[in-house]
């Protein structure tokens, strides 16, 4: 239903912003995704340091990362690959002595989009409503 909807689109509103501001606040921390269409559906925000992982050796990633950042967001798709990534990676990055955050996937799991490059398109058509 519309109102569902509606806040559904404010939550997700409001998970951009508070990635923005944490990425503009953190810049030791990186936000890592699965590929070019997130990392660009992201950018469109304003979301700052923002890696992909493009298919990648997980350990070329977290070695990478651990090289330049204190810590990692980690904002995966939701679908089965995107969990397995998601899975892997978790336990990975803190071996690299890497920081994760989960709360803004979790976020992301609560409006209903399942992809993150989807985001921008699940706005534009909210606003249609």
């Amino acid at each position: 239903d519309t109102k569902t909807e509606l806040v559904k689109v404010k939550m997700l509103k409001n998970l951009l912003l508070d990635l923005k501001q944490f990425s503009l606040k953190n810049d030791d921390w990186a936000i890592l995704v699965e590929g070019k269409r997130d990392k660009f559906a992201l950018e469109k925000f304003s979301i700052q340091n923002i890696v992909e992982l493009k298919g990648r050796n997980y350990h070329d990633v977290a070695e990478e990362l651990s090289a330049m950042y204190e810590g990692v967001v980690l904002l995966m798709d939701f679908d089965q690959e995107g969990e397995t990534i998601f899975q892997k990676l978790s336990k990975l990055l803190s071996g690299y002595g890497l920081k994760t955050d989960t709360s803004f996937r979790e976020r992301l799991r609560e409006t209903g989009v399942k992809f993150v490059g989807k985001i921008p398109f699940f706005l534009l058509e909210s606003s249609r409503h």
